[in-house]
C-alpha cells in the first residue's frame, strides 16, 4: 500500500508540474499494478483515463512522440486544499460536509451493509459564498487531490469534440481518488431549447447528464453554480446531494477576515472594520486580506 501511495503522489506532483511524460508513465505503472492484483476494470479506467489504447504499456501512448498531453491532463488544474476552520458556513452545511467526510472514511462499512457514498455533489449559492472553498475543505478533510476542471480545455473548437473530452475527464474521476470541481457548471449544462443556441450545444448538455448519470468517482465530484436557475431541470437529479449557500452576512466575512489573517500569522489592522465596508463575498475579502498580507512582506523587506 506504501508503494501505491508513494506512485499516486509521485503522479500528482507531476500533473501540477505538467510534466506529461512522467505523469503518464506513473499512471502506467499504477494500471500494471491493479492488474497484477487483479483488479482488471481499476486497470481499463487508468489506461483510458491516460488514453492509451488497447493492454500495452506508456510507449503505445499515441501523444507520446509528440510531447502533448491527453486532454483529461490538460483540462485538470490542481490547487492547495483548505482546513475547515478556515471555511465560514452555516452549522447545517459544516455537518453535511463532516458526514460526507465520516461516509468516505467508513466507504467500506457502507458497501458491506449494501449502501453507497453519495459521490456527486452541487454547490449552488451567488458569487464569492464560499462554494469553491468548501470543495477545496473537503479535500483536506479526506486528504484527497482537488483538481478544478478548465472548461476551455473542455469545450474544443468543434463542438463535438466535447463530449469525447467529458468522457476522458470522468474516467480520470473513476480512476484516481480525488475530489474534482466542475467550478460554474452552469457554463456547460444551461436548459435545453433555447431558440437562440445552436442544437449541439444541447447535445453537450446531455452528454454530460450522460456521464453524471453513469459515473462512479473514487472520490467525488463537485459541480457548482452561481445561477442555479439557469441549469437544465434534468440535471438535478444527476447529483446525490445538492447544497445551498447563502450569502455570507457582515458578521461572518469579518470571523472569515479575522480566521485568514491567523492562518497568516498577521494581527488583524484597527481599521479592519473600514477595511471591510461594502465587501459583499468572501472572495472579495480573500482578495482585500491578500493585498493586505503582500503590502506587509514588501515593508518587512524593505526595512
Amino acid at each position: 500500500m506504501a508503494t501505491d501511495v508513494n506512485t499516486l503522489s509521485r503522479l500528482l506532483q507531476a500533473l501540477a508540474e505538467r510534466r506529461w511524460e512522467d505523469a503518464v508513465t506513473l499512471g502506467a505503472a499504477l494500471a500494471k499494478r491493479e492488474e497484477r492484483q487483479g483488479h482488471f476494470q481499476a486497470a481499463r479506467r487508468l489506461r483510458g483515463a491516460l488514453g492509451e489504447t488497447g493492454n500495452g504499456d506508456a510507449g503505445e501512448v499515441p501523444w507520446r512522440a509528440t510531447g502533448g498531453a491527453p486532454s483529461a491532463l490538460r483540462a485538470l488544474l490542481p490547487v492547495s486544499p483548505v482546513e475547515l476552520e478556515q471555511v465560514v458556513l452555516p452549522r447545517h452545511l459544516r455537518e453535511q460536509l463532516e458526514e460526507l467526510a465520516l461516509e468516505w472514511r467508513l466507504h467500506e462499512q457502507l458497501e458491506q451493509a449494501g449502501m453507497g457514498r453519495r459521490r456527486k455533489l452541487l454547490f449552488v449559492g451567488p458569487p464569492g459564498c464560499g462554494k469553491t472553498l468548501t470543495a477545496r475543505a473537503l479535500g483536506g478533510m479526506t486528504s484527497l487531490p482537488i483538481l478544478v476542471v478548465r472548461f476551455d480545455a473542455i469545450v474544443g473548437a468543434y463542438l463535438g469534440q466535447t463530449a469525447a473530452q467529458l468522457r476522458e475527464v470522468f474516467a480520470y474521476a473513476e480512476a484516481i481518488p480525488s475530489v474534482l470541481v466542475l467550478d460554474e457548471i452552469d457554463a456547460l449544462a444551461q436548459r435545453r431549447g433555447n431558440p437562440r443556441e445552436v442544437g449541439e450545444l444541447d447535445r453537450v448538455v446531455i452528454s454530460l447528464m450522460q456521464e453524471l448519470e453513469h459515473a462512479s468517482p473514487r472520490g467525488f465530484v463537485v459541480a457548482s453554480s452561481n445561477l442555479p436557475k439557469l441549469l437544465d431541470e434534468a440535471l438535478w437529479r444527476r447529483f446525490d446531494l445538492v447544497l445551498s449557500f447563502p450569502a455570507a452576512a457582515h458578521r461572518e466575512l469579518v470571523r472569515f477576515a479575522r480566521s485568514r489573517l491567523r492562518t497568516w500569522s498577521l494581527r488583524p489592522p484597527r481599521n479592519l472594520l473600514s477595511i471591510l465596508k461594502g465587501i459583499k463575498s468572501y472572495a472579495d475579502v480573500d482578495r482585500v486580506l491578500g493585498d493586505l498580507r503582500r503590502r506587509t512582506i514588501l515593508r518587512q523587506h524593505m526595512e
